[in-house]
Formats: structure tokens, sequence, C-alpha cells
């Protein structure tokens, strides 16, 4: 177990990204339809990496030690949600690991929770410039179906995986920001959620 936590940052990102590609395509898969799944698979790694780069990012600019890391637990769940028939989707196959060079607790709250909210939020990013392109491609009918159905996957997991995260529930990113700022915790759960609904039930 302690050989996957210790794997190449950039290969831990990679079966990473296999395996939540499969979590959301492998339906798709088993069907033969390759295009959708392709698209599938890409907004899939739209919605992860640079979710867990945000978090090395801002750690490392604030001073900490980051690097991404397999989660041995975390990965098995992942896989056995990608079964077709399970409705609800996990999503951890790892995390970023961050180690703070500070002593005074406040600030390695604030730490926790500045990094915590940095995936979420570029999440919620790339969902929305991905949905406002859904709709410009719905009122327009000038896009392709295949840029339409990328725009539209994108947007969709990375509400999905930034309602996902912000869950307050530890360890997810939802439980540090939640204790450290409440409010940016409550605006940005309720962004991913209405952004979820919306792609799901609202557009068609």
């Amino acid at each position: 177990m302690s050989s996957i936590i210790k794997l190449n940052e950039a290969l831990s990102l990679i079966i990473a990204s296999i395996v939540v590609s499969l979590v959301f395509g492998l339906d798709y898969l088993l069907s033969g339809n390759l295009v959708v799944f392709s698209i599938i698979s890409t907004g899939a790694i739209i919605a992860m990496v640079p979710h867990e780069l945000a978090h090395r990012w801002s750690a490392r600019r604030m001073g900490c030690y980051s690097r991404y890391v397999l989660d041995p637990t975390g990965l098995l769940l992942t896989i056995i949600t990608a079964i077709p028939f399970i409705p609800f989707k996990i999503i951890m196959p790892g995390y970023t690991l961050v180690i703070s060079h500070h002593y005074d607790p406040m600030e390695n709250k604030r730490i926790n929770g500045v990094v915590s909210l940095a995936g979420p939020v570029t999440n919620i990013l790339f969902a929305t410039i991905s949905f406002f392109t859904v709709v410009l491609c719905l009122k327009t009918m000038m896009c392709s179906m295949l840029l339409f159905g990328l725009a539209y996957w994108t947007a969709l997991l990375n509400s999905w995986v930034a309602f996902f995260n912000l869950l307050p529930i530890p360890p997810l990113d939802g439980s540090k920001v939640i204790s450290w700022k409440p409010i940016l915790w409550i605006i940005s759960f309720v962004f991913s959620i209405g952004l979820f609904i919306t792609l799901q039930f609202g557009l068609f």
C-alpha cells in the first residue's frame, strides 16, 4: 500500500484520471461508444487535475510542502463506484498532501481553508465557463455536437466534483472550508449545487 502512496506525482495523476474517467464513462466504454467515452474522459480530467493542481499551487504559495498522492482506500472506493448501476459516484482516488511549516494553529487553519477552497473554486470556474458555452450553443445552434458535448460534460463533471468535495465531511475540502470561513463555504456549496441541478434538469 505504501508503494502506491509513494508513486511519482505525474503517474499518480494519470492513474487517478483514468479511474475518474471510468467512474463517469464506463457505461459508454462497455457499449462501444468511444466518442462519448472520450468526451466524458476529457471532461473528467479537466474536473480532477486542475482541482488538485490548484490545491498544490495555493499550498506552495503559502510556504507549504505539497504534492499529489494516491490514497489506497479512496482509490478502491472510487473504482467500486465506477460500476454502472451504482448511482452515487465517489471521487477521491487521492489527495494533495500539504505539510505546513507554521506552528500557529490559527495560521494553519487559515492555510487549510484557503488550500481546500482553491480546488472547488477551480471546478466552479471551469463549470461556469463551460455552462455559458452550453447556453451559447443552445441559443445559436452553431456549435458542433463535439463542442457541445465537451462543454456540457465539462460543466456537469466540474460542478459535481465541486459539490462532492464541498460536502462538510472530513477529510473532504468542505470540512476544512466550513471551519475556516462558513460564509465562503455556503456561497461555494450553493453555487456548485445550483450549477449541477441546472445542468441536469434545467437546460432541456
